[in-house]
C-alpha cells in the first residue's frame, strides 16, 4: 500500500511564518484554450510545504540539493508516536528510542508522529516547538540515515539543524498522514529536485507497507 505523506500545494499555502518567505505563485504560459497544450510557470520557496534540507541549508559549503546521498531522503523507514506535544516543549527522542530499539535498523530514516500536522494551513502550526540539541548525537549513536516528522521545523534559530546537517544526516519536514505508519517498518521515499545550488525542495513524500 502506498501512503501519501505530502501537503498539497496552491497558492493558498502558507509559507513558513514569521519568516515571511513568498506564496506560491502559479501562472500558466501556456492553456488548453489558446495553445492545445497546459505549461505553467511556479515560483516558490525552496522550503514551502513538505520539503528536505539539504546541509547547504545551514552549513556554509555544504552539500546541495544536487549532491546529496539519496540515501539520506529515501529507504527503509520506521514511524514512532510522541503524543501530548505543547508548543513550548523541548522534544527529547531518546527515550521513544531506546523503547524501540529493536525495531531501528542502523541506515534507517526515523519518521515522528506528534499529531502537530493537525495544524497544517494555520498560523498556529509555526508555533511548534524545538528539538532537543542533543537530537544530532542520538540519531548518530543508532546510525540514523534520516529524520522525519510532522512540524515545519526542528528549531527556531538553527544550531540543531547545523548539528544535524553538519553529520550527513537527512532531514524532510512537514509530513503529513502519519497515523497509519507509527510503531511500522516500511520504504520511505521524499527526494528532492536535482538543484546546483540547492538549499532544500518541496517534496512528494510517501510511504510502501506491505
Amino acid at each position: 500500500m502506498i501512503h501519501d505523506l505530502t501537503i498539497t500545494l496552491n497558492e493558498k499555502t502558507l509559507p513558513f511564518l514569521p519568516a515571511d518567505d513568498p506564496y506560491l505563485k502559479w501562472e500558466y504560459t501556456a492553456t488548453h484554450t489558446e495553445h492545445q497544450v497546459q505549461v505553467s510557470y511556479v515560483s516558490m520557496s525552496s522550503h514551502i510545504g513538505t520539503h528536505v534540507d539539504a546541509p547547504l541549508h545551514f552549513v556554509n559549503g555544504g552539500k546541495s540539493t544536487a549532491q546529496i546521498d539519496l540515501s539520506k531522503y529515501c529507504g527503509q523507514a520506521v514511524c514512532f508516536d510522541v503524543p501530548n506535544v505543547r508548543a513550548d516543549e523541548i522534544l527529547d527522542f531518546s527515550k521513544v528510542m531506546v523503547a524501540n530499539k529493536a525495531l531501528i535498523k542502523s541506515g534507517d530514516i526515523i519518521i515522528f508522529h506528534t499529531g502537530w500536522e493537525d495544524m497544517v494551513g494555520t498560523p498556529k502550526y509555526f508555533e511548534y516547538p524545538e528539538f532537543h540539541s542533543g537530537t544530532g548525537e542520538l540519531l548518530t549513536k543508532f546510525g540514523i540515515n534520516g529524520i522525519g516528522f510532522d512540524l515545519p521545523s526542528i528549531d527556531h534559530g538553527g544550531p540543531i539543524h547545523r548539528d544535524i546537517l553538519g553529520r550527513d544526516i537527512g532531514i524532510i519536514e512537514s509530513l503529513i498522514n502519519l497515523k497509519p505508519l507509527i510503531g511500522k517498518r516500511f520504504y520511505f521515499s521524499a527526494v528532492p529536485l536535482k538543484f546546483e545550488n540547492g538549499d532544500g525542495s518541496p517534496v512528494r513524500a510517501y510511504a510502501v507497507t506491505d
